[in-house]
């Protein structure tokens, strides 16, 4: 048996635009970065960071979370002084 070759696959140009001629018009019609970043950035951060206080008032406002700081707030104040207790108890 004779080794058959696969027939040639030839595919004609569909652009008549090569490919480097394709990203030199890209590049030349790239939009110009904003010139002053640092103040682009400065609005992102307040954005931010108003969206983050709305997000921590939501959460503070939910009643799991409340029931949570109330817990905290309990142990904390009687774990705070071990002897304040015992010192109203004896007098001083």
């Amino acid at each position: 048996m004779a080794a058959q070759s696969a027939p040639k696959v030839v595919l004609k140009s569909t652009t008549k635009m090569s490919l480097n001629e394709r990203f030199t018009n890209m590049l030349k019609n790239k939009q110009p970065m904003p010139v002053n970043i640092r103040a682009s950035m400065q609005q992102q951060q307040q954005l931010a960071s108003a969206r983050n206080r709305r997000l921590a008032q939501q959460m503070e406002n939910r009643p799991s979370v409340q029931a949570a700081l109330k817990l905290k707030q309990v142990k904390s104040g009687t774990s705070g002084d071990m002897y304040s207790g015992k010192m109203e108890h004896i007098g001083l």
